[in-house]
């Protein structure tokens, strides 16, 4: 990707149409090495940088993917922002390969009313391809424009927390941090792991330590990410002990809220919300940072409540020129998935419940 003039003779770094932490240097070379295959390649040209591996549409149809890991949901590309249409172009020329016009492309967790996205649609609209949008949902953001942090809150709600904040403040010294020196990381790090572990992730075995492989990505990650500077670990310590503790990254004027944890049984007083908002704060105080992701599912019941931005992301599909029978069949396909996974979910969760009352009747008393 070029670069702006050179300083002193040190390239600049390049102007990008809209930035992705997680297809940053550090934290891909990360996601690579830990939890990607020998089927993830980077896609480097003087416009764009992008991961891609095969995949199936509707898990049926053979289709090419930005690849998005489950532990970063952001599938921006890295256009310049010189150029989006020329970049658009050869990314598109770049999926296909050696068949153009022919290949089913998948972008997924694309922000939907961005450049990037606006100039794959411009791009596949002058090829005579179809673009059908998947998955479309509205997830929190916090922008610079907003005044407020916690601008989604009611009165109510904030007068609530300050009396948890008071309640916590009466039990011993409450202190906030943000670690961001390199030597300083690992430690927070281990301190996250191990909060994460205490809680339902460790108890349903999700939780970061517990995986092998997630754990090494992360470490990587912050790693890499904090000898550039572009990692945060923002913790609320009660006497020393950590008590909830959130990870962000960065990249560019880009910020997301990573990963967070907190101590269970203070849950009453909300920690979780305490330390979001705490890195809110400080992120927003940034001022080369312009938004912050909070890379939550749509209608969180925590962050939905404190930031009131909100970032229209989704699935872009584009498929042959004029379509195809495999092109239509794998969309139905991934519409149908996405119209029973709610029921899925909904059946897994009623097992589990089921699980634990029958574990429970089975341990005896005494």
């Amino acid at each position: 990707m070029d670069g702006a003039a050179p300083t002193n003779g040190v390239p600049a770094a390049p102007r990008l149409a809209e930035e992705n932490p997680f297809y940053s240097d550090a934290i891909l070379n990360a996601a690579r090495d830990h939890l990607g295959d020998d089927r993830v390649r980077v896609v480097r040209l003087p416009n764009i940088l992008v991961p891609i591996r095969p995949t199936r549409l509707g898990h049926l149809v053979p289709a090419i993917a930005t690849w998005v890991h489950r532990l970063g949901p952001l599938g921006t590309p890295r256009f310049d922002a010189g150029d989006p249409a020329a970049a658009a172009t050869e990314l598109i020329a770049a999926m296909d390969g050696d068949r153009p016009g022919r290949r089913i492309l998948e972008f997924p967790y694309l922000p939907l009313d961005g450049a990037v996205a606006s100039a794959l649609r411009k791009e596949a609209e002058r090829q005579g391809r179809p673009v059908t949008i998947l998955d479309a949902h509205r997830r929190a953001v916090l922008r610079r424009a907003s005044t407020d942090v916690a601008g989604g809150m009611t009165a109510k709600k904030r007068k609530e927390l300050a009396r948890q904040r008071r309640r916590l403040g009466e039990m011993g010294a409450l202190t906030i941090e943000h670690v961001t020196a390199a030597d300083a990381l690992p430690g927070a790090l281990a301190d996250f792991f191990a909060l994460e572990a205490s809680g339902w992730k460790g108890r349903r075995g999700t939780a970061l330590a517990l995986r092998p492989a997630e754990k090494a990505f992360a470490e990587a990650a912050v790693a890499e990410a904090g000898a550039r500077g572009d990692v945060a670990i923002h913790a609320i310590r009660l006497d020393g002990k950590a008590i909830a503790m959130l990870v962000s990254f960065r990249s560019g004027d880009t910020a997301v809220t990573w990963k967070i944890a907190y101590d269970e049984a203070l849950g009453r007083y909300s920690p979780g919300v305490h330390v979001m908002l705490a890195a809110s704060e400080w992120l927003q105080a940034d001022p080369a940072i312009a938004v912050v992701d909070s890379l939550a599912i749509a209608d969180h019941p925590m962050v939905d409540h404190l930031w009131p931005d909100r970032l229209a992301i989704g699935m872009l599909v584009i498929g042959p020129r004029g379509g195809s029978a495999a092109y239509r069949l794998g969309i139905a396909l991934a519409r149908l998935e996405l119209r029973l996974r709610p029921l899925a979910r909904r059946a897994v969760h009623a097992l589990r419940k089921k699980l634990r009352r029958s574990a429970a009747a089975a341990t005896p008393a005494g």
